[in-house]
Formats: structure tokens, C-alpha cells, sequence
């Protein structure tokens, strides 16, 4: 009989940001199925105090707290109250970002949405593994996982007719979530001392709230399934198990490492 002792996270306590929807409500559960106590950290309150309702239906604790990642006070606060009402914290998945906006490169706009990428997407996963980290270094264990993108290994291709359509919403996003693969490995070098295990996911093309403009848009979901080998869109639920890997102890000597979930798109 298969083994999988090692991927069970009875009793860890865990936080997932922007866990309303999408990979991080999918991430939430997974973790919470695999028997983790999980925060629901998100602006979105009525969507995250679902996640929580169904989190508790599995009969693990769970609080919905609202933060503004980008803000490090706010960022500060979460991860204490997180501590203070779970009773602890192993586990983080900084999920929470954004897309951006399709600003062409010399709008005046392109400055103050190349910040606000920047602050919501790589800022924010510097503050909230720092004050994660601050949590788990006395107790010398911890599992990090950042969500980074394909993004930040290639840039997408997303020209429609000879025209590219996203601006500085491509070029801030590819920019970040390159940042975070970077970041997350920098990280895991300063904090293996500590015991503390810092990795990241790269999803591809995923059906998220997010993206629901891409499943709205047919020659721009055409496009995508055209140049990924699996021919479709990838599932939140799907990137599910790669977190449980990486925030379980299953992958006890992986550090520093992006997992490409990608449908294959960047194998070409």
C-alpha cells in the first residue's frame, strides 16, 4: 500500500493570501483535506468568509482575515493575528496578486501601473515571507510557497493580428513574477538555516476570476490553447497538489526550486 504519511499536515497551521478564489481558495482546501487549520487572508470578504465556511465543513479551523498585502503594516498584523487565533504558523502560501491593466508602454499611466504591479505582486510576497518568517524561525520549521507565473520565465505571447494587447499589464506582470522566482530562491538560501523551506509554483494559463476576461474573449482563449501542448485551460484545483508537495514534508530536500505547472507551454 502507497504511503503518504509524509504529505499530511495534521495540526499545521497554515495562511493562504488571496484565497477568496481561485488557486489560493483551491491551495486552502487542499491543505485543509490534508488535515492543516488555515487562515483565509484576502479583500474580498463575503468570497473569503465562504472559503472559510467550507474550510470548517472539513473540520478544521479557519479565519477569514482582510489585508491589503502591499501594505506592510497590514501584512504585520495578519501574520500576528494569524499566530494568535490558530496558535501557530508552518505553513504560508502568498498567493494574492493581480493582473494589471493593458497601458501602453508610453501612456503617462505607465509609471503608477508599473508601482502598483510592482507593490501587489513582488512587494507583497517580500513583506509576508519576512513576517512569516519572523514566526517561524524560533520554532525552526516552516514551509513558504510563493505563486510566481510561466510570466516570469517567458513573456506570452498574446499578439492578436499583428498587435500586442497587454502593455504594461505584460510587461510589469512578466517583470514581478520573475522578481518572485528570484526572490523566492534568495530567500530559501537565507532561511534553510533556519529550517525554514522557501519554493514557488509557476501555474500557466489557469481558469481563475482573474482570467475571466481570457474565457470571455475567444480568439484570446484560442490563442492560449493553441500554443500550449495540452490544448486547454488548466484548473485551480490542479495546482493543488504541487502545493501540498512543496508545504508538506514529502519534499523535505526541496528548497529554492519554481514548479512550472504550465500545460507544457514553455517547453516551446
Amino acid at each position: 500500500m502507497t504511503d503518504l504519511s509524509r504529505f499530511d499536515l495534521t495540526d499545521r497551521k497554515a495562511l493562504v493570501t488571496g484565497a477568496a478564489g481561485g488557486i489560493g481558495k483551491a491551495s486552502a482546501l487542499a491543505m485543509a483535506k490534508a488535515g492543516a487549520d488555515v487562515a483565509v487572508v484576502d479583500l474580498k470578504e463575503e468570497m473569503g468568509r465562504e472559503t472559510v465556511e467550507e474550510i470548517r465543513a472539513l473540520g478544521r479551523k479557519s479565519t477569514f482575515i482582510r489585508c491589503n498585502v502591499s501594505d506592510l503594516e497590514q501584512v504585520t498584523e495578519m501574520a500576528r493575528q494569524v499566530v494568535d487565533t490558530l496558535g501557530g504558523l508552518h505553513i504560508a502560501h502568498n498567493n494574492a496578486g493581480i493582473g494589471g491593466e493593458p497601458i501602453p508602454l508610453m501612456d503617462d499611466a505607465a509609471i503608477d501601473e508599473w508601482r502598483r504591479v510592482l507593490d501587489v505582486d513582488l512587494n507583497s510576497v517580500f513583506y509576508c515571507c519576512r513576517e512569516e518568517a519572523r514566526h517561524m524561525i524560533p520554532q525552526r520549521y516552516g514551509k513558504i510557497v510563493n505563486t510566481a507565473s510561466m510570466s516570469g520565465t517567458i513573456v506570452n505571447n498574446m499578439e492578436l493580428g499583428g498587435v500586442p494587447f497587454a502593455g504594461m499589464a505584460m510587461i510589469a506582470y512578466s517583470t514581478a513574477k520573475a522578481g518572485v522566482k528570484h526572490l523566492t530562491k534568495a530567500l530559501a538560501v537565507e532561511l534553510i538555516q533556519h529550517n525554514v523551506y522557501v519554493n514557488s509554483i509557476s501555474p500557466g494559463y489557469i481558469v481563475t476570476p482573474m482570467t475571466q476576461i481570457i474565457q470571455d474573449t475567444p480568439e484570446f482563449l484560442e490563442k492560449e490553447n493553441e500554443t500550449t501542448p495540452i490544448h486547454r485551460q488548466g484548473e485551480a484545483e490542479e495546482m493543488a497538489g504541487g502545493v501540498l508537495y512543496l508545504v508538506s514534508d514529502a519534499s523535505s530536500y526541496t528548497t529554492g526550486h519554481d514548479l512550472l505547472m504550465d500545460g507544457g507551454h514553455t517547453v516551446w
